[in-house]
């Protein structure tokens, strides 16, 4: 019994962590991205930025592990803060390709 419950408490605990989905601010292919690539890849960022958002603060898997690891709520508010930074630094690069290629020209 001892065992199902150690095996339980860390699968919850496991379960409750912020994945690293930090994204990489420059691609080489970014370079040769048309108008509208630039516009959906924006688009797609945005919808990653709020998912990363959501993670942090009083998050269901923050309070799995307030109750179980409390130091992994630390973990997590830094894990999502380093997502959302990387994010805003990939929206930034892009926004300011769009702004050199595609504002101001007939699309």
């Amino acid at each position: 019994m001892k065992n199902v419950f150690i095996i339980l408490v860390s699968f919850v605990a496991l379960s409750a962590c912020v994945s690293n989905d930090t994204v990489q601010t420059v691609d080489i292919r970014d370079f040769d991205l048309n108008c509208d690539q630039l516009k959906y890849e924006l688009t797609q960022l945005g919808v990653k930025f709020e998912e990363a958002e959501d993670d942090s603060g009083l998050t269901g898997k923050n309070v799995a592990l307030g109750i179980f690891f409390w130091p992994g709520i630390i973990v997590n508010e830094r894990q999502a803060g380093r997502n959302e930074d990387s994010i805003n630094k990939r929206i930034e690069h892009l926004n300011k390709l769009y702004v050199d290629k595609c504002v101001g020209q007939n699309n």
